[in-house]
């Protein structure tokens, strides 16, 4: 975990906003001063009423206490609009590289956080750190300003006065900065019953037609209650701490009221104040109120935004395993690839999920990987993407170590498509162009015939323009898949993944898809995993991996003939279809 300070993970995004904070610090300034003021000239027209005073001088006070509450008004709006306009852009710029970060982020960190904790941290994160540039620093200027300027003009009147509320004001202060480190420590873990309750929610909306078809909605409610109650127990918690910090300020200033009101009597007694400073000091300890509150609310602030942007800096400091080293470059790229004695070792199972793979897939040619399940072959596919790096020996193609090459170089010439096809709310069009919106249309029309989601197209109301709902819900899974593998052709890559992508497609139409693939992989290299080995009985080579090791390889003769394993899947993965077929004919 990491534990930069929140503040010094905000002190780079402030730093282009320099002299829009030098600029409200100039606002914040002539307001409190305008503010502070105000006592003073109130007190001076308490005191003419004591001499011998004119309609024309006290229209002149009056006027004067109205001039200032305007400048007042005037300079404190113009603070809080430049305050939100730093607030929208440091959000904007935080979000932003965290939403990069996050693209970023290998399969094995995203799961350490999980999606819940994410979408806490890159929402309700982000709005006490908009809170903190938006209200709390405006809060804090003025206040701090108040009270300089305040405290300052009384000693001018009462330096006897002026120094016991002085005091009074520091301890209040510094008590409320010890307290507040309580309070940062209650929010974070408010945060984190947050990020609970969204992973919670969002797990279960997810899976909400399998938690209706197996009658389990009373049973999630009874566990969102209790996810529920953590948080709102923890956030009571939180709440007493802060109800209890927050009234002290102004228990203090009352408590230097009842002062003041006593020694300034005694001295107005002895002829040592004016009645016009009285009234002066008991107007000033209002404001000193006020301002005090204004300090406790922007210290809060304070502590919220500096959890709230350590949680945020946490993410943006981590690093991903998977990205460019010093020495990556360019290159062209063909697609001829080798595997050098690779095995990838799972932390989380405590073996090896693949060892020593020696296989070679020259430019053109098309791989099948078969094998059962969990015996590596997602696995050794999502090598090929640098999806996961291997923990030892190295894969090459053309000649380029993958870890040599820039992932952006390499992404564009290996396309990666998984099992799971993940679709976006937009229009079918630009789902299938994603990532190259400029895509002409005769191209997306050739892919979608390769991928023969051309023949369903009749079926959607709009065609290219319907929209596909979230996460293709609109769409069937073979619908899904074939629009995946359009997206893919649509980029022409050099090497094409398909990591059972023709799972969800009938087997007509995904023979058509793989003949359609061969009539067009002159220039391309095409890596089939697949639990279906008559989907790959044409490629060009064949391995059948079993507990993370090649066991077998060649072509669909040279297997049979070996009369092994693939042999014996392929015998009877057959008899299963006759199965099939003499069950629909019975």
């Amino acid at each position: 975990m990491h534990n930069k300070s929140g503040l010094n993970i905000l002190f780079p995004y402030m730093r282009p906003y320099r002299n829009l904070l030098l600029l409200g610090t100039v606002f914040a300034l002539i307001g409190a001063a305008a503010s502070a003021f105000s006592p003073t000239w109130l007190g001076w027209g308490v005191d003419a009423l004591t001499k011998d005073v004119t309609s024309s001088s006290l229209l002149i006070y009056a006027l004067g206490m109205v001039v200032l509450a305007c400048i007042v008004a005037f300079f404190r709006y113009k603070l809080r609009m430049l305050t939100g306009e730093i607030a929208a852009g440091i959000t904007y710029r935080m979000s932003q590289d965290m939403f990069h970060r996050l693209l970023l982020f290998d399969k094995e960190t995203r799961q350490q956080y999980g999606t819940g904790d994410l979408l806490s941290r890159g929402t309700s994160d982000f709005i006490y750190i908009w809170r903190f540039y938006s209200a709390g620093f405006q809060m804090a200027a003025h206040a701090l300003f108040l009270l300089l300027i305040g405290c300052g003009l009384m000693a001018f009147t009462s330096p006897l006065l002026a120094g016991l509320v002085v005091t009074v004001l520091i301890i209040s202060i510094a008590i409320q900065v010890r307290l507040g480190r309580v309070l940062e420590r209650s929010f974070v873990l408010v945060q984190q019953e947050i990020a609970k309750l969204s992973a919670f929610a969002q797990e279960h909306l997810n899976a909400a037609r399998m938690l209706t078809a197996y009658v389990q909605e009373e049973a999630v409610v009874s566990a969102f209650r209790d996810v529920n109650h953590g948080y709102v127990q923890r956030n009571l918690r939180f709440v007493v701490a802060s109800s209890a910090i927050s009234p002290i300020p102004s228990l203090v200033v009352r408590m230097a009221a009842a002062v003041v009101v006593y020694m300034g009597g005694m001295m107005i007694i002895g002829n040592q104040l004016t009645i016009g400073q009285y009234v002066q000091f008991i107007v000033y300890l209002g404001l000193l109120n006020s301002g005090a509150q204004q300090i406790t609310d922007a210290f809060t602030r304070l502590q919220q935004g500096n959890a709230a942007a350590a949680r945020i800096g946490e993410v943006l400091h981590r690093w991903p395993k998977i990205a460019d080293s010093d020495k990556a470059r360019n290159a062209k790229l063909s697609g001829n690839v080798r595997f050098e004695n690779v095995g990838v070792w799972a932390e989380d199972q405590g073996r090896w999920a693949l060892r020593e793979i020696d296989l070679e897939v020259p430019a053109g040619t098309t791989l099948g990987i078969v094998g059962p399940t969990g015996s590596g072959k997602s696995m050794l596919i999502s090598l090929l993407g640098r999806i996961h790096d291997p923990d030892e020996g190295r894969i090459l193609i053309d000649g380029h170590d993958l870890r040599d090459l820039k992932l952006a170089t390499l992404r564009e010439a290996v396309v990666y498509v998984p099992q799971e096809s993940l679709l976006f709310t937009m229009p079918l069009r630009d789902n299938i162009a994603l990532g190259v919106p400029e895509t002409p249309l005769q191209r997306i029309y050739r892919a979608m015939d390769q991928s023969r989601l051309s023949k369903d197209l009749s079926q959607l109301p709009k065609g290219l323009d319907s929209m596909v709902g979230e996460r293709g819900t609109t769409l069937s899974g073979g619908q899904k898949q074939r629009t995946a593998i359009a997206r893919a052709l649509v980029r022409d890559p050099k090497v094409l993944l398909l990591d059972d992508a023709l799972a969800s497609i009938d087997m007509k139409t995904a023979s058509e898809i793989l003949r359609e693939l061969r009539q067009s992989r002159t220039q391309r290299t095409c890596v089939i995993v697949t639990q279906r080995l008559a989907a790959v009985q044409d490629a060009d080579q064949i391995v059948v991996l079993d507990h993370g090791k090649i066991i077998e390889s060649g072509n669909h003769e040279s297997l049979m003939a070996r009369n092994g394993s693939y042999a014996e899947m392929y015998q009877r993965e057959m008899m299963q279809a006759e199965e099939e077929k003499s069950h629909v004919a019975g």
